[in-house]
């Protein structure tokens, strides 16, 4: 709206060929339920014309206004601006949309006296590329003749719906609204309860520093299957491990659970290596009937040798490509043929990759939710993820994830995001410990 000058955008052409652009600023001022665009801290940005004329005032005296400055607490119910305020800035703050039943409002008549007005108001949140609330479009509903005809409950739906008004419809709507987003909240809770008690800290391995990080995605998309491992071998190896089952609710995060032990166990009680440990556990989840899809990583550290440097092993089911960061700064992908994702059925055995770490040389295991962007192809982003990850060289080991995380995701992504790093120390990493 108010970023958007000229309002011009392109539109399919038409029957003769001709393109013109649509106007969505003059879209939004002609439509007929009074409507303001608010920015996060509760400025107006824009009114349309309906707005204006119910209030009686012109834009001037509306827009680059707080909302409490334009509709200040008064009337009967004093309380019903604070509870629209306090949905407007839910909305701004989690990016879900709320609807609020009716609620009075007065508005001054002709004559100067009060006249009685009730509202049903739908407050939309407007997100960015990277699903940041921008505005909220705050649309109001004149509901005046119904409330003041029958109560302020919102009605039955009769038999036939086709006999719904089109204020009943929108007052069942609302109440569908709030039950879904209720029903979402409590899945995402048990979802993220469900993770927090699976994802463990990493063991403490001497001449090793091993750090872990889950972050879930952006409040309005559901919970979905990311984790992370990292254990010892009795013969003091270390095996990390991150995945990503396919799904976004709580079935994803049971599935997560469940995988991800049988992998653990697989590997540890096996002592098997990436690749067997892959194929043992995909063998082993459908023996049990877990059906899961998911893209997996696992790297085996090995025990230093005399210079320091640990052999590594690591194989990948349909995962993203591990990153590592040598001590003098540079990184790289650790770039293979791609084997198929467990639970697809195609079976073992998938290929094992070899490479080593030397002292103040780091590995990264992370899922695709830190590189997959709405805009652009993974393939691209990849490709300049070892470049961003030199750019935090001076980032010390224990620090890295996060910044990590601020310089890819600073808003948050869409999809969850785990991530593993292990770090061999040299006399520097040592001294700081």
């Amino acid at each position: 709206m108010a970023e958007n000058e000229g309002g011009g955008v392109r539109t399919p052409s038409d029957v003769d060929g001709a393109a013109g652009p649509v106007d969505y600023h003059a879209v939004f001022s002609v439509l007929t339920a009074p409507k303001a665009v608010l920015a996060p801290d509760l400025t107006i940005l824009d009114a349309n014309e309906s707005l204006l004329r119910t209030i009686g005032a012109p834009a001037s005296a509306v827009v680059g206004r707080h909302y409490l400055d334009v509709f200040p607490v008064q009337g009967p119910d004093g309380s019903a601006v604070d509870r629209v305020v306090l949905s407007l800035e839910r909305v701004a703050r989690t990016g879900r949309l709320e609807t609020i039943g009716p609620h009075r409002y007065d508005l001054r008549g002709p004559g100067g006296g009060w006249s009685e007005r009730w509202w049903l108001t739908t407050n939309l949140p407007v997100l960015d590329a990277a699903g940041r609330v921008t505005a909220v479009v705050h649309r109001a509903e004149d509901v005046t003749s119904v409330v003041q005809a029958g109560g302020t409950t919102a009605p039955e739906p009769p038999a036939d719906p086709t006999a719904l008004s089109v204020v009943d419809q929108a007052l069942l709507l609302g109440s569908s609204v709030d039950r879904y987003a209720d029903v979402i909240t409590r899945e995402r809770s048990a979802s993220l309860a469900l993770q927090d008690s699976v994802l463990t800290p990493p063991p403490r391995i001497p001449g090793l520093t091993i750090d872990v990080r889950y972050r879930p995605a952006v409040p309005e998309v559901h919970v979905g299957g990311d984790w992370y491992d990292a254990f010892v071998h009795p013969d003091g190896e270390a095996t990390v491990v991150v995945g990503d089952v396919t799904g976004h609710d709580v079935a994803a995060a049971a599935h997560m659970a469940h995988l991800r032990g049988v992998l653990r166990s697989v590997a540890f009680a096996t002592d098997a290596g990436p690749a067997e440990a892959l194929d043992a556990a995909e063998r082993t989840a459908e023996g049990l009937g877990l059906q899961a899809l998911s893209t997996v990583a696992v790297a085996r550290i090995g025990t230093p040798g005399l210079t320091g440097r640990r052999a590594v092993c690591w194989a990948s089911a349909g995962h993203v490509p591990p990153v590592v960061r040598r001590a003098d700064g540079t990184a790289h992908l650790l770039t293979a043929r791609p084997s198929p994702m467990l639970g697809v059925g195609l079976g073992g055995p998938r290929a094992e990759h070899e490479t080593s770490l030397d002292p103040g040389d780091t590995l990264l295991l992370y899922t695709d939710g830190l590189v997959e962007r709405r805009d652009r192809s993974l393939r691209d982003v990849l490709d300049e993820l070892p470049a961003r990850v030199e750019a935090l060289g001076a980032v010390p080991p224990d620090a890295l994830l996060d910044a990590l995380l601020a310089e890819l995701v600073p808003l948050g992504s869409q999809d969850d995001v785990a991530l593993v790093m292990v770090h061999v120390d040299d006399e520097r990493t040592a001294a700081g410990a």
